[in-house]
């Protein structure tokens, strides 16, 4: 039997569930921090931070929707990559987690977590190799994993790791894996539409696959697809119909007394639950939707099922990342020390949530009129802000607090990120493990 692959190399550094606060955030001690300092004593700006009250609360809306709806969740962990944010999730009730790639999986893995949905076809063979031997790489007793002896930091939960198919040639790579392991490989069959991502374009094309998957000893568990390049709910409510159609046809392939149709945005989910409340009783709907624990301030803030549902709850945006003011060279204009190395960018500039003249812990933030400071561009080092004539004035050392848009390209910056306490005290330093 072939060997387990390694897990990736960890970071030399300690586990994020035991991380304290005294942290700086891009990795270097700070022995001078008190146990909860204020995020503006000791600090080496810029900072991110996540407002804690806001994760609490996004976390237990989510999961209060899920189960009112008689949902599954598998947030997408690939959004932070933080076990200590993958640990509060599961410990709300989430079924599992959802990654991207083999080795965000072997992450979650090497931390406790049974149950990982990759959320794409896997087509190199360590990696499959990885995935068919998860049914017997679990200790039971200890919950570590026997490849790694790596600790788990989360209760673990019988082992249940999946992958998607889309063509004949992950049939045949997952079967390879299975011959040379003498493991299995679970899969759902992926559909897609025109001009999209990944998956098959027809129902047939996703009967072809599936019979193949099951020929070829595969282990089918249902049907997977994702909704959330759709222009609009509307559209996602159609597609995600037709594809609990193609879930219909192939449910007689699925040997499990339960099939699995699982779908993965955090815009649209709405028109999921929509298009899936009539849906057979052995039918578990599986939802991906990862943004929601941070939220933001502005391409999820537009989009959230939430504002078009307001009876069903709302998210609070929980990131922010903090920067001194270096330079007010001309009226109408100041700089941030804070750049593309630093905050996400790529759906829409940050937002300046506050400003705290003086930049100290002792100075009140203050809130700006609407549009009076605005993020125009942003260097690898350098935010530009443009200030209008209402705008309060910004002197070099104040300090600039922004809020993101798209949270999935900001937890990559940092190796560690702060959660305060709405005082603005840091209670935890987290670790990501990109």
């Amino acid at each position: 039997m072939a060997t387990t692959p390694d897990r990736p190399a960890a970071p030399e550094r300690e586990d994020a569930a035991d991380r304290p606060a005294t942290v700086t955030d891009k990795g270097a001690p700070d022995p001078a921090a008190p146990a909860r300092p204020h995020v503006l004593d000791h600090a080496h700006l810029p900072v991110m931070t996540l407002r804690g009250s806001a994760l609490a609360h996004n976390t237990t809306v989510m999961q209060a929707y899920v189960d009112r709806h008689g949902l599954l969740l598998a947030p997408h962990m690939k959004t932070h990559m933080a076990p200590a944010l993958v640990e509060r999730q599961l410990r709300a009730g989430a079924w599992g987690v959802t990654v991207a790639s083999v080795q965000q999986a072997m992450v979650a893995w090497a931390h406790g977590v049974r149950r990982v949905l990759v959320a794409n076809e896997v087509l190199d063979p360590a990696g499959l190799d990885w995935l068919a031997t998860r049914d017997e790489a679990t200790d039971a007793s200890t919950g570590t994993d026997a490849s790694t002896d790596a600790p788990a930091t989360i209760a673990p939960a019988p082992a249940d790791v999946l992958c998607n198919v889309d063509s004949l040639a992950g049939v045949t790579a997952a079967s390879a894996a299975q011959a040379r392991t003498g493991g299995t490989v679970h899969v759902l069959v992926e559909v897609g539409f025109p001009g999209g991502r990944t998956g098959v374009r027809s129902p047939a094309e996703a009967r072809t696959v599936a019979q193949a998957a099951v020929d070829a000893g595969l282990v089918l568990r249902g049907v997977t697809g994702y909704e959330g390049g759709l222009p609009d709910v509307d559209t996602a409510r159609r597609w995600v119909a037709g594809v609990a159609a193609v879930a219909a046809d192939l449910r007689p392939l699925v040997p499990a007394d339960r099939m699995l149709l699982s779908m993965g945005g955090s815009a649209w989910f709405d028109g999921v639950v929509d298009a899936l409340a009539d849906r057979p009783a052995d039918v578990d709907v599986l939802l991906r939707s990862g943004a929601y624990l941070t939220h933001d301030d502005g391409f999820y803030a537009e989009r959230t099922p939430f504002g078009r549902r307001p009876e069903e709850g709302s998210l609070r945006p929980a990131i922010e990342v903090w920067g001194r003011v270096t330079s007010c060279p001309e009226p109408g204009r100041a700089f941030v020390a804070i750049g593309k190395r630093d905050v996400s960018f790529d759906e829409g500039l940050p937002v300046v949530r506050g400003i705290r003249p003086g930049g100290t812990a002792h100075d009140p933030q203050v809130v700006p009129p609407p549009g009076a400071v605005t993020v125009v561009c942003l260097d690898d080092q350098h935010c530009y802000l443009a200030l209008t004539d209402d705008a309060p004035r910004l002197t070099p050392g104040d300090v600039v607090v922004l809020g993101v848009s798209h949270p999935c390209t900001v937890f990559d910056k940092w190796r560690q990120v702060r959660v305060l306490d709405d005082d603005d005290t840091v209670v935890q330093t987290i670790g990501t493990w990109f």
